[in-house]
């Protein structure tokens, strides 16, 4: 069975693929010429449906749309919301999912929270306060 795939849906795949991060939808937007609000979400909603695009609820930002290309783990900084992608090999502990009660795993997500090391920059700049006598 074929998946239809309109030619805004594939110029929207085309951003996630080309950026490689976590985009929200209107970062999408943005990030296109002549296309309208209401159709970047039916295309998300759409790519999302049939696979190609996972939509991920992560940090303080709106939800964030990424195209799949390999199974990762999420980082997200507390402190200014960013999302960064964690190549690693996750096959050991999807085996074990799959393995203890029998299930069938499709994809696995993983989320670290933590500081940035951006955020953790500006927090080592902080001069620490004398403790008070």
């Amino acid at each position: 069975m074929s998946v239809r795939i309109s030619q805004q849906a594939r110029a929207v795949l085309a951003v996630l693929a080309e950026r490689r991060c976590h985009l929200t939808a209107e970062e999408v937007l943005a990030s296109m010429e002549s296309i309208g609000t209401a159709t970047v979400y039916r295309a998300l909603d759409h790519l999302t449906e049939i696979g190609l695009v996972r939509r991920l609820a992560l940090g303080k930002k709106s939800a964030v749309y990424e195209y799949i290309r390999d199974s990762h783990l999420h980082f997200v900084c507390n402190r200014c919301g960013a999302v960064h992608d964690i190549q690693t090999d996750m096959t050991g502990m999807i085996r074990e999912a799959a393995k203890c009660c029998g299930h069938e795993v499709e994809w696995a997500e993983v989320t670290a929270h933590g500081l940035c090391k951006d955020c953790r920059a500006v927090w080592d700049e902080i001069p620490a306060q004398e403790s008070v006598q």
